[in-house]
């Protein structure tokens, strides 16, 4: 919470008077808020204690950890602060990593520059006002400040029915900018530019993949236990949502390994897809931790209520209210400050169905006993044959078929809707290199998809929520790592299986079963059917015609067991609505 930020930047050093004034008041008013940094053309406030300063040429909030080290930085040198400035925020990228924005000026040419770390989850909102530019980690002290008047754009609200783990930088309040992670806005003579500074392309390159599986293993491991370290460093003791699967239990193995204090928590549904407590059982008892289970109680959830009330994405879904709740109480029991989850895992650790990596195989090795190995361990794991798996990896690697394709939901939505959806534009991730490998391209997807992880968090939450497998390092280094070698046996994720071999028991390393939420899920739509079906036939949504209604309520009226998956998209519906109508009602 204290890494909250607001900032203007005047268009030029005599203008803005009006509303720089404003400004210093509106900061006075608020209680804990500092102006903790000031220039003719810059002012910055926080609530975080003693922010990293740059030489009097700008300032960085939030987290910032030195690549290779457990402990957060606190302070920075003239030299390496002289860098950080001359290179206008670059050098931060190539050294350093965390959940920070740097705010950088150039005492000469009166540019400001304003880099946004790559993965990191500390938000940094961009919307113009009175000619100046505003930037802040949240909507809150934008509205507090008086520098925005929020507004839904509805269009926006289309493209994110249609992709909802896919983000570009426009949000869906009108107006309101975000800038994604590893770009740096450049503001000068009164516009704003955005120049790319970190691409997942640098690392899935042909040319920096790391050949040797035992390498590759070593690597993982190091460089993970190096970023849960440091993530751990400044929070004291952590709760970790541990479902007994290998992402977060893996996460547990480096917190354990470091004797870094932590408690875990795994929840449980009635049904026994949602009930991996023997997993989770084993995983604390092998590292000598405590473990609390919690059942979720379908009776608190409220549909109406959006847990991204205070977001400009309705990113937030209806069943993680108990996840939320049970977490925030057992912290609140055992003292943790934090909670970290194995969120990302699967994406950053290659978890593909594809054939993908054996036509990378193909493309590198030729079509021999390697590549025949990859396809004959693709087709156990999809499961689906050898002649099909080897089969479309032809196809991907000779006769063009598309690396990827564009992963959309366009069922129950309006025309009006499916037209907006369809302008949307490509994601600069997914704008393949000439000479990209199919199933690496898949890779960096995942990685595209796992942003939406980093920024569906609130910085107003006192409990700071952490993903820690999606540090700039550790992608990096998996993103090094030839997509073939994550597949063996039938089994995905092998590397980081290989590498946590020792720290965790064997039926945690040889899992093939993932538990899933989907029974408390179909509970919630249950239980809630009618109010549902209130909720979205008086709704936002229907007002401004983003649903196709009729077919919507045929789900709902549809008096069967819950089945197929239409209620999931019915469900989706409700968390964007609840979150419209907390935008769209009486401030």
């Amino acid at each position: 919470m204290r890494r909250r930020f607001v900032a203007l930047v005047r268009t030029a050093v005599d203008a803005n008077t009006g509303l720089s004034a404003r400004f210093a008041e509106c900061v006075r008013e608020i209680d804990g808020l500092e102006l903790a940094f000031e220039n003719d053309r810059v002012s910055v406030a926080t609530f975080q204690d003693n922010p990293i300063q740059l030489n009097g040429n700008g300032i960085i909030l939030g987290s910032l950890f030195l690549r290779g080290r457990t402990r957060a930085i606190d302070a920075m040198g003239p030299s390496e602060a002289g860098r950080i400035a001359a290179t206008r925020g670059g050098e931060l990228i190539e050294r350093y990593w965390g959940p920070y924005v740097a705010i950088v000026c150039d005492p000469e040419g009166g540019r400001v520059d304003v880099v946004r770390a790559p993965l990191g989850e500390l938000p940094c909102y961009v919307a113009e006002t009175d000619g100046a530019t505003v930037i802040a980690s949240d909507v809150d002290l934008l509205l507090r400040c008086e520098l925005y008047i929020p507004e839904i754009a509805w269009d926006e609200i289309a493209r994110h029915l249609a992709a909802r783990d896919l983000r570009g930088p426009r949000t869906c309040l009108a107006g309101l900018l975000e800038l994604p992670g590893g770009q740096r806005l450049v503001i000068a003579g009164g516009e704003g530019t955005v120049e790319p500074l970190w691409s997942p392309w640098t690392f899935a390159e042909r040319s920096s993949q790391i050949e040797d599986a035992n390498e590759a293993a070593q690597r993982l491991h190091k460089v993970a236990l190096e970023c849960v370290a440091a993530r751990a460093s400044l929070l004291g003791p952590v709760l970790l949502m541990l479902s007994g699967g290998l992402d977060s239990s893996i996460v547990a193995a480096c917190l354990a390994r470091q004797e870094l204090p932590f408690h875990c928590l795994t929840l449980v549904t009635e049904d026994a897809i949602g009930d991996e407590r023997d997993y989770a059982r084993q995983v604390s008892q092998s590292l000598g931790t405590s473990l609390t289970e919690a059942y979720r109680d379908v009776s608190r959830i409220d549909i109406e209520y959006s847990g991204a009330r205070h977001l400009p994405r309705p990113t937030v879904r209806a069943f993680v209210q108990e996840s939320t709740r049970l977490a925030t109480e057992t912290a609140q029991a055992t003292g943790s400050s934090a909670i970290f989850n194995g969120g990302g895992g699967d994406n950053v650790f290659c978890s593909l169905q594809s054939a993908g990596p054996a036509a990378d195989r193909l493309l590198t090795a030729g079509p021999g006993r390697s590549f025949l190995r990859t396809a004959r361990d693709i087709s156990e794991l999809a499961p689906a044959s050898l002649w099909a798996v080897v089969s479309d990896a032809a196809k991907r690697a000779w006769l063009g078929k598309p690396a990827i394709r564009q992963v959309r939901d366009l069922s129950f939505l309006s025309p009006r809707a499916l037209a907006a959806a369809e302008a949307d534009e490509a994601h600069p991730w997914l704008m393949l290199p000439r000479d990209a490998l199919p199933g690496k391209a898949m890779h960096v997807r995942l990685i595209v998809f796992a942003q939406s992880f980093v920024e569906g968090f609130d910085p107003r939450d006192a409990l700071p929520t952490v993903s820690p497998l999606l540090a700039q390092p550790l992608v990096e280094t998996c993103l090094a790592i030839p997509s073939w070698l994550w597949f063996e046996d039938g089994r995905n994720r092998v590397v980081a299986r290989r590498a946590f071999a020792r720290d965790l028991p064997a039926e945690i390393i040889q899992r093939r079963s993932k538990g899933t939420p989907d029974s408390f899920v179909a509970q919630i739509f249950e239980t809630h059917r009618a109010a549902i079906r209130r909720m979205l036939v008086d709704g936002e949504l229907a007002k401004h015609d983003m649903v196709d209604l009729a077919a919507v309520l045929d789900v709902l009226d549809d008096r069967r067991p819950v089945h197929g998956d239409a209620f999931r998209r019915v469900l989706q519906f409700v968390d964007v609505e609840a979150w419209a109508r907390k935008w769209t009602s009486p401030r």
